[in-house]
């Protein structure tokens, strides 16, 4: 509780201190849209070219896209300012400031840049979602699924955190103003489309090594039918699972890079 209400206070200085300018906020939550228009643009452009793609049709597909969409623009909101871990917090030494406060170090990083602009991205992506769902044959509704598709978001954001909270932890190791986490983020596309249109090596990299699958694909799959999958139940079913064994993994490297931290003394 001591954790959440620390949240909540972090969370309410910084909106209160981006609120402060509204054009900009506005304009990058523009941005955010475009991101997220320009993924529907390429999935047009796969659609236009064949009926289904593994199976799946257009509908199924763009339902998967916006479930993305979603989980990807509040990663970008709540923990977007990993991206600056190497840069400003490890070379810059800024991380000096951040640890002189009695608070978890992971969420002031967090908060000291919360992209509230990015929530336009999760407004997007849940009307995809909607008018997505309204095409799809069979698609319920009903409480049960709702919960179920909340739990799902709920895990596939706790996946691409604890990815991108690893991969940022090694530029306690490896000091670079870029890091691992633009690289890595490049991957993240993959987990979108189905798993099967993939070289067995790359299937095995997004589903065991860095989950990505788990951010998009199989969780979001769960909901639109489609082909079965070669596996004895749905993969999706293991979202949860594997965003809590994930974000417990990635807990263990980054203890173990700020145990290892030296002060930049800048």
């Amino acid at each position: 509780m001591r954790v959440l209400r620390i949240a909540l206070v972090l969370v309410a200085i910084v909106v209160k201190r981006r609120l402060a300018y509204r054009g900009d906020l506005l304009v990058q939550g523009l941005d955010e849209v475009l991101r997220g228009l320009l993924a529907l643009v390429l999935l047009h452009v796969y659609a236009s070219k064949s009926q289904d793609l593994a199976g799946y049709t257009g509908d199924q597909l763009l339902f998967v896209v916006g479930f993305s969409l979603v989980v990807v623009a509040l990663f970008h909101c709540l923990c977007g300012n990993l991206y600056q871990l190497s840069s400003r917090y490890l070379i810059d030494g800024n991380l000096d400031r951040v640890l002189l406060r009695p608070y978890p170090v992971f969420l002031q990083i967090c908060f000291d840049r919360l992209g509230i602009e990015d929530l336009s991205g999760a407004i997007l992506g849940l009307s995809v979602m909607a008018v997505a769902a309204a095409r799809i044959p069979g698609f319920a509704w009903d409480p049960g699924h709702l919960l179920l598709l909340a739990v799902m978001m709920a895990s596939a954001f706790a996946v691409v955190v604890a990815v991108f909270m690893a991969f940022a932890a090694t530029g306690f190791w490896f000091e670079d103003r870029i890091g691992m986490v633009p690289p890595v983020y490049n991957l993240m596309e993959f987990g979108r489309w189905p798993t099967q249109i993939y070289h067995p090596a790359l299937q095995i990299l997004i589903t065991c090594a860095i989950p990505f699958a788990f951010v998009a694909w199989y969780p979001a799959s769960l909901f639109v039918g489609g082909p079965a999958p070669d596996w004895p139940f749905h993969p999706g079913l293991l979202t949860p699972v594997v965003g809590a064994v994930s974000l417990g993994l990635a807990l263990l490297v980054w203890r173990a890079g700020l145990a290892r931290y030296n002060s930049a003394g800048s």
